[in-house]
């Protein structure tokens, strides 16, 4: 199955958002703060990716793609956004599911 997932960009998104949508879940629980950080790289790279990936699939999805944008902003490693934990847990669940609806959604 996860060859077949992965023989498309269409499937290869939903494999990403599955993933990440998970990871943003697990991020509720108390973890070590180098989870924190790998999660902010993750989210922002596969942000950029679905969203671009989105953009291109051209099916009317072009706001979904811009809210993957914000959210690479947000979780950007790069010039981190400081918030307390009790607000990172809820944008946590929020990326998982945006990311869970991009997964539910795009189909290619």
């Amino acid at each position: 199955m996860l060859k077949t997932m992965l023989s498309t960009p269409a499937g290869t998104v939903r494999l990403v958002c599955i993933c990440v949508a998970i990871a943003s879940l697990l991020a509720v629980a108390p973890w070590p703060f180098g989870y924190y950080q790998l999660l902010r790289v993750v989210i922002f790279f596969a942000g950029i990716y679905c969203g671009v990936m989105v953009r291109r699939s051209n099916l009317g999805n072009q706001n979904l793609a811009w809210v993957l944008f914000g959210a690479a902003a947000i979780f950007n490693p790069f010039a981190p956004v400081h918030l307390p934990r009790e607000l990172w847990a809820v944008l946590n669940v929020g990326a998982a599911a945006l990311f869970g609806i991009v997964a539910y959604r795009h189909r290619g």
